[in-house]
Formats: structure tokens, sequence, C-alpha cells
């Protein structure tokens, strides 16, 4: 009989749900008083995440903030790099990462959602063995460099259906309201995969207004 809140398949226990919103209740808050102009994504994750440590050391908090971890698997080889990663009372295989995507951005070559990028070299990564594994959640922040939320959850909301059966969603799922945070700028979505097939994906929605790139 599996244990609740831990994985059958090696007992790994699960990123209890009530840090997974005081992690995005953070984010949220941190990102109102974040008013950095950039426009590369590395650089973006990096400034916000002093920002995430300067806000955190504020309150109290019972995880961990890490930037760009390696992903090693069980036999030492890495598999991947996580942008944030968030682990649980010094409890290593009990964390939570948030993968971090531009959308809607104004190349000289012209617009481009990106929101077929946020989802296969985004989302799909939880579902290739590059993180998460044997968890039951993960997250995406989504940067909307043009500052249209409403425009950017309807563009992810396309790629995301038109890629179903690769994300291991029902035919009926979509990107939708959160269950656990009441914010326009927070969507989940739900996935038949991991040890307990039934995966939740949080996705923050977080406005930036940087409307030229050149990368």
């Amino acid at each position: 009989m599996a244990m609740h809140g831990i994985s059958s398949s090696r007992l790994i226990q699960q990123f209890p749900i009530e840090e997974v919103k005081q992690a995005i209740e953070l984010i949220l808050r941190s990102w109102e008083s974040f008013n950095v102009k950039m426009n590369l994504e590395d650089k973006i994750t990096n400034r916000f995440y002093a920002h995430l440590l300067e806000n955190k050391s504020r309150s109290t908090y019972f995880f961990t903030l890490v930037l760009r971890p390696a992903e090693i698997n069980e036999q030492g080889k890495e598999i991947g790099e996580i942008d944030i990663k968030i682990i649980y009372r010094n409890q290593e295989k009990t964390c939570f990462s948030f993968e971090c995507k531009r959308l809607r951005v104004h190349f000289p070559s012209g617009f481009n959602t990106l929101a077929g990028k946020y989802v296969t070299e985004g989302m799909y990564r939880y579902f290739n063995g590059q993180y998460a594994r044997d968890l039951d959640k993960g997250g995406m922040l989504g940067y909307v460099m043009d500052g249209n939320i409403d425009l950017a959850v309807n563009d992810v909301k396309t790629a995301i259906e038109k890629r179903r059966s690769n994300l291991y969603m029902q035919e009926n799922e979509t990107l939708k309201a959160s269950s656990c945070i009441t914010s326009k700028q927070v969507k989940e979505t739900l996935h038949k995969y991991g040890p307990t097939g039934r995966f939740t994906i949080y996705h923050i929605f977080l406005p930036m207004d940087f409307t030229s790139s050149t990368n």
C-alpha cells in the first residue's frame, strides 16, 4: 500500500501543496516590485532569483531556493538543468521546480508568441525523464515580454491543446484556472503521468514591458 504523500515507486515524499502555494505567493508578491527591464531569459531569471531571495528572507519559509542546479540520475549522469529548484526542509528529493520561458517576444525579424517552445522546450521536460522524476508536480514561469497576460494565456492554451497526447493529457483537459491560487496570472494543467498517475503543472504568467529584443 502506498503511503500518503509518498511515491509508491521509490518512497519519495511529495512536495506539500501548502508549500507550493507559499512559493507561488512569494513569486507573485516579489514580481510586483521587480522592475528590471531585460530581454534575455537567463538574465531575467538570474535577477529575479536574487530578488526572490531578498523577499524570502523577510518571511518564514520551510523551503530553499536554488538557481540552476544540475539534475543527476541514479548513475551520476547529468540529465538536465532546472532553472529554479525549491527544496523542502533540506530533503533534496522532496523538491519542486520551475522552468522559465519567455512569451510574446518582438524580435528584430518579427513577433513570435514562443508558446510552442514554452510547451516543447519547457513542459515536455517534465515528461522525458529530465525533471521531477518520481514526483507529482512541477511549475512553469512565463515571462510575458509585451505584458499582455490574457493573450499569453490564450497562446499557451492553444499550443497545449495541439500537443495533448505528448503531454499525457486527456482529450478534454486544457490550461485552466488554478485550484490552489486565485489569480489570473496562475493556471494549471493536469497530466496522467508519474507515480500517482496525476501530475500537475502550475503555470505563472509574469508581465514585463519589453517590446524589442535582439535575441
